[in-house]
């Protein structure tokens, strides 16, 4: 009897619905219903998940990126200088900070930060109180990056687990196999040959990054040159893995040539072949003649339409294809850290964190933190920094000026380019330069604060 559903890991027949990513990790959840639910599904959280969960929570929280099983953003550690003194604190946002529940202590023990009622009756002696401004005083914030967690063995073992049930999922494989035997054993026990490599080719990343979308996760599957199954999975674009799946493609799995891109906005992009060859050849027979038909007369001139290329992301596949040459042609591959592949991590970290990716979940996140019921008048401070906020904060203005009544995705991408000079991709890089400007410009208008505040609504409005 055949099972319908059987543990990839163990064979296990009771079985249940494992995140191929961690759902902590990623807005577009991908699933294998065949991993068995206490030893190889829940246990993996455990043995290597939470702790890089943990330690990209400032990339997930900027990334607007959150767990359906909770109702907040991850919180990360951070540094926080006000008025000349040190804070160490945990933080969802900077609204957090001063949300009057929160009690923020110095670096060195000797200061209490909170709102004036809490930080009184803390003192119990209103003498040793004295009152600070923070939409006036400067604030700056410092984080740590943890580099080397993109070399540890945990992160090794969770991304092999992803590249291993992404692979077996678009393959309909149910149940153990032997040709899959190393890299079970090393996601398992952390033991048999380490199947991971990481890509330290800035090239290879540089062009990756100017197809994809900010903070997209990338996957990757190929037939290398010696045979071998190989998935590249590139998170959140920062680091690149290429994982051997397999010494040799498994009988039963026919698919071998795949892509697919998750988005922060949920959304994905996929492509599935058997073959590099089978997927070329269905991609030039697009163009064949045959496959386009007549189409409406206008003014005389017959145009012609194909059949099926409406559902087709043409300009996907040269990407693939060109991605899929790299991989098997590029081997300057490495385990450990290394002086190269450091600069590449952090020059991407600095990106994603840089950047911005605005769209509707991402903006609903920022009214709901800023503008809850009953908030304190926003006003802006112009010696503070971050460049998310402000750009944020930009675009609730232009729609309360301009007196936009509704929005949708489109509309708020065409706000962002017109007002921000910016080009086609979702991505808004945010210089020192822009952010001065952006805040002079809101700072100067009367009654500002109102703007915001009707830009606010309108994304209120906005249908969840």
């Amino acid at each position: 009897m055949i099972e319908k559903h059987a543990c990839i890991y163990c064979g296990n027949t009771e079985t249940s619905e494992s995140d191929i990513i961690p759902d902590a990790l990623t807005n577009a959840r991908i699933t294998n219903k065949n991993v068995c639910k206490t030893e190889h599904n829940n246990k993996f959280s455990d043995l290597f998940e939470s702790e890089v969960i943990e330690a990209l929570a400032l990339i997930t929280n900027e990334l607007d990126i959150k767990s359906h099983k909770g109702e907040n953003y991850a919180a990360y550690p951070a540094k926080i200088e006000i008025d000349g003194i040190e804070y160490s604190t945990k933080m969802i946002s900077e609204k957090d900070l001063f949300n009057g529940r929160k009690v923020l202590v110095s670096t060195d023990k000797k200061h209490k930060l909170s709102s004036m009622d809490k930080i009184t009756k803390i003192a119990k002696d209103s003498r040793k109180v004295s009152e600070v401004d923070i939409n006036k005083i400067p604030l700056y914030k410092r984080v740590e990056i943890n580099i080397n967690i993109y070399f540890s063995e945990k992160m090794f073992r969770m991304i092999s687990k992803i590249a291993y049930e992404w692979y077996c999922s678009r393959n309909g494989v149910v149940g153990y196999h032997d040709e899959f035997e190393n890299i079970v054993k090393f996601i398992t026990l952390g033991k048999g040959d380490n199947p991971v490599t990481i890509f330290q080719n800035e090239e290879l990343y540089k062009y990756c990054g100017q197809q994809i979308s900010l903070g997209s996760h990338c996957l990757f599957a190929l037939v290398d040159n010696t045979g071998k199954v190989n998935v590249i999975v590139s998170l959140f674009g920062i680091a690149m893995y290429r994982v051997v799946v397999s010494d040799a493609i498994p009988a039963f799995c026919k698919n071998n040539f795949m892509f697919m891109e998750l988005r922060t906005d949920s959304s994905r992009k996929e492509l599935t072949h058997v073959s590099y060859e089978e997927a070329e050849n269905y991609f030039f027979e697009l163009f064949n003649p045959s496959n386009f038909i007549e189409g409406a007369n206008i003014a005389g001139t017959h145009i012609v339409i194909h059949k099926e290329i409406s559902n087709i992301d043409v300009v996907l596949y040269p990407f693939v294809f060109n991605m899929m040459k790299c991989f098997l042609e590029i081997r300057d591959e490495i385990q450990e850290p290394n002086e190269k592949i450091v600069k590449i991590l952090k020059c991407n970290i600095q990106e994603v964190l840089q950047a911005s990716t605005l769209h509707k979940k991402s903006i609903q996140r920022f009214v709901k933190e800023y503008f809850s019921d009953g908030h304190e008048p926003i006003r802006l401070n112009p010696n503070a920094s971050n460049k998310k906020t402000t750009l944020l904060f930009y675009i609730l203005f232009v729609i309360g000026r301009d007196n936009i009544e509704c929005i949708d995705d489109k509309s708020l991408q065409e706000i962002a380019k017109e007002a921000l000079d910016m080009g086609v991709k979702s991505e808004l890089i945010v210089t020192d330069e822009l952010e001065k400007k952006l805040q002079n410009e809101m700072l100067s208008t009367e009654g500002y604060g109102d703007m915001l505040e009707k830009g606010a609504e309108v994304i209120k409005k906005w249908e969840e």
